[in-house]
């Protein structure tokens, strides 16, 4: 028996000698993330630029040609930037509006601040396909409730909301933004909290009245968590595609065609790989750019600000 255990201490001293140190750890760990974003990021990434220079197991440049004389594609991208500069402007005013409102109902406690509440939060509840296919009912020109209530208030009557090319953008436009504009509530919301309430306290002493206080307390308070807000809604606002796709598919005539879609079609209706990955390329330099430049940008306001 005495012998056992002490083979058995021996071996479990031998293991303990080959076993990971515990200061090796964090880097076990982080060898397992970047496996997974190797995996899951880097390939497929990679794998993309080397196809977008393919076609036929070739090795050429026709695909990036090709988009220089491609009307639709040109098209696109100028419905890419219009999509992202209306949809980022309004989702921040909207977002921003919302909370502040929010914000001092709460604080006056007004009857119905927390329905309000939840009912404003509602629509980031719902999944983008369920939205979309709502709102498709809704804006349908003959059997739609919009234009029912249109055609009873004011007496117009079957609107294209998403057939007519010049409305379909502004359509699909309106429906991006209620179905998201609850996150930049919330947020915008959380930020109005972080602002110290001696702050206000000590302005009304000093008698400052209630937009002084706003633009020379609230605003550069909550500066920082703005701007990081724009940022990352404009790097989404580039790669928007499900309400997009279920609302128009891209159509009409092209009208609210983003690169997205047009790489969705390209890569899964024309079976287009190769050129699908070539304008997605484009969109990573494009995403990429208009990152930089922002990061860039901001960097130097906080600058500015600190002297």
């Amino acid at each position: 028996m005495r012998l056992n255990i002490s083979m058995l201490t021996n071996f479990i001293n031998k293991c303990r000698q080959f076993t990971i140190k515990e200061k090796y750890y964090p880097y076990l760990f982080d060898s397992l993330i970047i496996v997974v974003i190797l995996f899951l990021f880097i390939y497929p990434l990679f794998y993309c630029i080397v196809k977008s220079f393919f076609i036929n197991d070739k090795f050429i440049l026709s695909n990036y040609i090709r988009m220089a004389s491609d009307d639709i594609f040109l098209h696109s991208i100028v419905i890419t930037f219009l999509y992202v500069l209306f949809y980022t402007f309004g989702i921040m005013l909207i977002g921003f509006i919302t909370a502040l409102v929010v914000d001092k109902s709460e604080q006056l406690k007004l009857p119905g601040a927390k329905v309000f509440t939840a009912f404003v939060t509602l629509p980031y509840a719902i999944p983008d396909v369920v939205a979309s296919l709502i709102w498709l009912w809704m804006l349908n020109p003959r059997r739609g409730v919009i234009n029912y209530l249109l055609s009873h208030l004011v007496g117009k009557s079957e609107i294209g909301w998403l057939t007519n090319s010049d409305i379909a953008l502004v359509s699909v436009l309106l429906v991006s933004i209620w179905r998201l504009f609850p996150m930049h509530t919330l947020i915008i919301l959380a930020a109005f909290r972080t602002v110290p309430m001696s702050l206000y306290e000590a302005a009304s002493i000093d008698g400052a009245s209630f937009f002084k206080q706003f633009f020379y307390i609230t605003l550069p308070s909550i500066s920082n968590i703005m701007k990081f807000l724009l940022l990352l809604t404009i790097v989404w606002s580039f790669k928007r595609f499900t309400i997009i796709w279920f609302l128009t598919r891209g159509g009409p005539m092209h009208a609210t065609e983003t690169l997205s879609i047009m790489i969705f079609k390209e890569a899964f209706k024309f079976f287009n790989r190769n050129y699908a990955s070539s304008i997605s390329v484009i969109l990573l330099v494009i995403v990429g750019t208009v990152s930089i430049f922002l990061l860039r940008y901001l960097r130097v306001q906080d600058g500015k600000e600190g002297v």
